[in-house]
């Protein structure tokens, strides 16, 4: 039972997931009692500290930023738990959990059972096994402890009432968004944040241990949404929150995490003015009272019949707009604003060359700068009818619904007589294709950053694949169609061509082919078989590129393809030659990504791993690859026969490379250094 879990905590368990500045001070909750403590040098504290190392690397290296371990045997045995907040970036939560790991041994000398509670983590050790706690037969939310927290002050409002409507309307919102979208992959997290447009404007979050079912989850948050309701009720407080050692859940009249808000909510609606009544001063006459009467029927008469002619116009309107199916109407309803052609106009300079930040094939890109001084990318497209007016519709509907770090914004779009324009948020690094291939320019990439863009884009195919609630393929992944933000982060763009896959539908087929050739993977190419398989294929193009910093394809420079060249030289043992190293790399890193690449681009597709297996693969050194066989459109002298069968024995990377490994008979004579 969660009430009796035996550790001994007098306090209350707050996990303070994410709290303002204000109040980032580490917060320790000790263990009691002489059972609960150990000795200076004792082989208990031994164990914590090799957990400790292993736990803050592990937890950094999770994409759900979260990790349990243990350590050593029984009677010294430590469990830990950490959790990183879900907006923080993997140095972050690193440094996060190694001070809550210092923090607990210094605020909790001697204690086995500690729980920190820093700004951007939490952190749970002890000597005992918590986490069956969340067994079935264990799981007792109506016994889970909790503790609220609150601001010392309230802010200004135009209404008590209405602000806790609108605080109650976020807060629900993110509770059920948090378990309704986490899905069943382990590299999800139950975290949601929220921006509510209110007057202030109100922020929230929620967050559970990923280790929780998603039942568990919505009883846990559910359980503190009932909590603090107790506490805001009545008050116009500036933050509230309500956290236990599972789940956290708070709301605050400023930011308090990073990136943008994942939902984007409406204030409610005002509340009613009530009319006061009047009561007649005594000794009127009937007519006056009759009057009355007459007047107010004869009112109500008139306002009837004018709201019902508003209500037939209405009706008859929307029906003659439903009748023509315009493709544009669901639009209209996207959660995003609605620019006028003049703004836009006077934001680009009348869409100057000059501030014009590419071509595509549906129309050019201007920067443009509003008249609050924000930078905005607008992209101008070619037409509004056939099949410029599909892509507009597309785009336009999935990323309104579309809310992650490494996706583009998009802010709104404009609709104007014959123009059509989408505007997006300014990436001002532009796209990868231009650093990675512009000889002019120097590779403006480390190998840090190149790996952090590798994963950052297999976390936006996550989104779109699994953690979205929508299903979505993207159909045209290349480097043209990566923007990278500050700290050259990446943002997948342009889904123009993106196709939603059914529930319960794991591919289709479609009669029109559409992306770019070089990344397009051969069953759509060919037959216009569609799945996730096809965005795997295209990211792991993407990866080769990358690490190699050349063209898939470039006849001007290769005979051969690019997936060719790695084939010839993964074979041969010479494949790091491949490797672009004007700034350094990590040699097993840079080797473990072209294995992972060339994985992603078999010719079947049964065989590429799903999106969530990548990123595994590339979070964890010590998981074992399965070997490679020949690339689709592989157009090298070789024959088929030096493929690897699917019998051939693992690969496993470490920090040092990997070596004395032998690909069908050929020997890897290359070394790779320990």
């Amino acid at each position: 039972m969660l009430a009796g879990c035996g550790y001994g905590f007098l306090a209350v368990l707050v996990v303070l997931l994410m709290l303002p500045s204000a109040r980032r001070a580490a917060v320790a909750d000790c263990g009691q009692g002489v059972a609960n403590q150990y000795g200076a040098n004792s082989t208990f504290e031994r164990n914590l500290n090799l957990l400790a190392a292993k736990l803050t690397a592990n937890v950094s290296a999770a994409a759900a930023g979260f990790a349990v371990d243990t350590g050593g045997t029984a009677p010294d045995k430590v469990y830990a738990l950490a959790l990183c907040r879900g907006d923080v970036k993997a140095s972050a939560c690193n440094a996060c959990v190694a001070a809550a790991f210092v923090d607990g041994k210094t605020n909790c000398p001697g204690y086995k059972g500690v729980n920190m509670y820093e700004g951007t983590c939490v952190l749970r050790f002890s000597g005992q096994s918590f986490m069956d706690s969340l067994r079935p037969d264990q799981w007792q939310v109506s016994e889970m402890l909790w503790s609220p927290d609150q601001a010392p002050r309230s802010v200004k409002v135009p209404d008590v009432s209405w602000f806790n409507a609108g605080v109650t309307k976020i807060l629900s919102a993110l509770v059920e968004y948090a378990w309704a979208t986490a899905g069943n992959s382990t590299a999800k997290k139950y975290f949601a944040t929220g921006e509510e447009d209110f007057n202030p404007k109100i922020y929230g979050f929620a967050q559970c241990v990923p280790d929780l079912t998603p039942e568990q989850c919505k009883e846990c948050l559910r359980s503190l949404h009932d909590s603090a309701k107790q506490t805001y009720r009545g008050n116009s407080l500036r933050w509230v929150g309500t956290y236990s050692v599972w789940c956290g859940l708070m709301y605050s009249v400023r930011p308090f995490y990073g990136g943008r808000a994942m939902l984007q909510l409406s204030a409610p609606p005002p509340p009613a003015v009530e009319t006061p009544v009047v009561t007649p001063e005594p000794g009127g006459g009937r007519k006056k009272s009759a009057a009355g009467i007459a007047a107010g029927v004869a009112s109500s008469v008139v306002v009837l019949l004018i709201l019902s002619v508003f209500a037939i116009v209405r009706f008859r309107r929307r029906t003659k707009a439903v009748e023509a199916d315009h493709p544009l109407k669901k639009i209209t309803r996207a959660q995003c604003m609605i620019f006028d052609l003049p703004t836009l106009q006077e934001a680009t300079e009348n869409f100057s060359e000059n501030n014009k930040l590419g071509q595509g094939g549906f129309g050019s890109v201007y920067k443009g700068v509003l008249s609050d001084g924000q930078e905005v990318a607008v992209k101008k497209l070619l037409g509004t009818t056939g099949h410029g007016l599909d892509q507009l519709h597309n785009e336009v509907l999935l990323l309104a619904e579309l809310q992650h770090k490494n996706l583009v914004r998009l802010h709104g779009f404009c609709l104007h007589q014959g123009e059509t324009l989408l505007v997006y948020e300014y990436i001002k690094n532009g796209s990868l294709d231009n650093i990675l291939f512009d000889t002019n320019r120097g590779n403006a990439l480390n190998w840090e950053q190149q790996y952090n863009i590798i994963l950052g884009i297999a976390k936006g195919i996550l989104y779109l694949h699994e953690d979205s609630s929508l299903r979505i393929i993207h159909r045209d992944l290349k480097p043209n169609n990566i923007l990278l933000g500050e700290d050259m982060e990446p943002k997948i763009a342009d889904f123009g061509l993106a196709r939603l896959l059914g529930e319960g539908h794991t591919h289709t087929r479609t009669t029109r082919v559409v992306g770019t050739f070089g990344y397009m993977a051969p069953e759509y190419a060919i037959d216009g078989n569609v799945s996730t398989k096809i965005d795997i294929f295209s990211f792991g193009v993407l990866v080769l590129e990358i690490v190699t910093r050349r063209r898939n394809c470039n006849s001007d420079e290769h005979l051969v393809n690019l997936l060719s060249e790695v084939w010839n030289c993964w074979t041969k043992g010479t494949v790091s030659q491949m490797i672009d190293q004007s700034h350094g790399y990590s040699q097993s890193q840079a080797l473990r990504c072209i294995h992972i690449g060339l994985l992603c681009v078999q010719s079947d597709p049964d065989d590429r791993p799903h999106i969530s297996s990548v990123i595994f693969m590339l979070t964890r050194e010590n998981m074992e690859l399965q070997p490679p066989a020949q690339p689709a459109f592989f157009f090298g002298g070789e024959s088929a026969s030096s493929s690897p069968s699917y019998g051939q024995r693992s690969y496993v990377y470490d920090q040092c490379g990997f070596a004395n490994i032998s690909v069908n008979g050929v020997t890897l004579t290359e070394p790779y250094p320990r």
